[in-house]
């Protein structure tokens, strides 16, 4: 005769084990603070971009790159916002990291996300060129470091859809991830025509900006508000019995 297995309820010392308490230091507070330095550094870039362009309208939002607000008036707010976007970007990863069991794909998607985040950081101090202004090193750096971070910001946001799927704390979650990361791919393939047909080049790259920021707000939002989920263990009706 075969016994029926039962799900046994979470014990309170099963649920302090996957992060339920909020004490200082604690997993759980880590990944809730790395959260909300998430949601800063990508809100504060957005709204950078959404005000300057209302203040700037010598940048054309549809003809210029989104780099321009660099130059000229309220540059210094540009590159602020963009230092804390790569600041906010490493503080997800950490979130992330932390929320996430540990396997080769979370490591990759951790360290190019990082990359990325870095990436970033350095392109808004290596500022690009003026429009109209010949070509500097700087610039071409810029440049080469821009794509480069479109490219690995991308490719980690692919990587974390698909570890999404494996984990227990993140499947549920893993729909808008996949929805958003399409999203972005396809807004970079659209921008990267638009630079070589030289059309919209400024509004293709301003949605190659916003579907990945839109992942990026959506997973540091998931991180402020973490609660992982015990996970029952599984015994047999004479171990329930023998229980009461």
């Amino acid at each position: 005769m075969t016994s029926r297995v039962l799900a046994a309820p979470p014990t309170p010392a099963s649920g302090q084990a996957a992060g339920g308490t909020f004490a200082v230091g604690s997993p759980r507070a880590r990944i809730v603070t790395s959260g909300l330095a998430g949601l800063l550094g990508a809100s504060l870039f957005a709204a950078s971009i959404v005000s300057l362009q209302v203040v700037r309208p010598d940048v054309d939002w549809a003809r210029d790159y989104v780099s321009d607000l660099a130059n000229g008036h309220f540059g210094w707010v540009f590159i602020s916002a963009t230092l804390a976007h790569g600041l906010g970007n490493l503080a997800t990863s950490v979130g992330l990291h932390l929320s996430l069991e540990r396997s080769l794909l979370r490591t990759w998607a951790v360290f190019i996300f990082r990359v990325g985040a870095a990436g970033i950081m350095v392109g808004a101090v290596v500022t690009t060129d003026a429009p109209g202004a010949a070509p500097t090193t700087a610039g071409l750096v810029h440049g080469a470091i821009a794509t480069g971070s479109f490219v690995l910001q991308l490719l980690a946001v692919l990587l974390f859809s698909a570890e999404f799927a494996r984990q227990p704390h993140w499947r549920g979650r893993r729909r808008w991830s996949f929805v958003l990361a399409m999203l972005a791919a396809v807004a970079l393939v659209v921008f990267f025509a638009s630079v070589r047909l030289r059309y919209m080049t400024g509004l293709a790259e301003r949605l190659a900006l916003g579907t990945p920021l839109a992942w990026e707000l959506w997973a540091a939002y998931q991180l402020s508000r973490w609660v992982a989920t015990p996970r029952r263990p599984l015994v047999t009706s004479k171990q329930a019995e023998n229980v009461t």
